[in-house]
């Protein structure tokens, strides 16, 4: 999986953000419909990764923030909260996806907050709560 991810992670078009306030679901309800689940389900979170409102940073302190941002996800994938993440191949305002597996909205929230991407505001995140089958993969 790591190398599945690796050349994901690796083909990214750059990818990066800033944490946004979730008008969707409440922390609260998320946590009370993980509380829960249908058998064999389990709850995750998806983070969509949008471009940010400060996309103008000169080349080599993008390539800089890009490089942070891939070492950034390859210690959550180490540490094996990072299930999933890859990068939307068009231009587009969407430009990647994270599948996360954290026990909390805040969680996912601190994991994006940590970005260098994310601080430096050229992506944001949308978080979701979000359910799959235990054990689901991408094969």
């Amino acid at each position: 999986m790591k190398t599945i991810m690796t050349t994901l992670l690796l083909s990214v078009s750059f990818v990066v953000g800033a944490a946004q306030p979730e008008p969707a679901v409440s922390p609260k309800a998320a946590e009370t419909a993980a509380q829960a689940l249908p058998p064999g389900m389990k709850q995750y979170w998806f983070v969509m990764l949008k471009k940010g409102p400060k996309r103008d940073h000169p080349a080599d302190e993008a390539k800089t923030l890009q490089a942070g941002h891939m070492a950034n996800m390859q210690a959550y994938a180490d540490k094996g909260v990072l299930q999933v993440a890859g990068p939307f191949m068009d231009d587009g305002d969407w430009r990647g996806i994270f599948i996360l597996d954290v026990p909390d909205r805040a969680g996912a929230e601190a994991m994006c907050n940590n970005d260098p991407a994310v601080k430096a505001g050229r992506l944001v995140c949308e978080i979701h709560p979000w359910l799959s089958q235990k054990g689901a993969t991408l094969k």
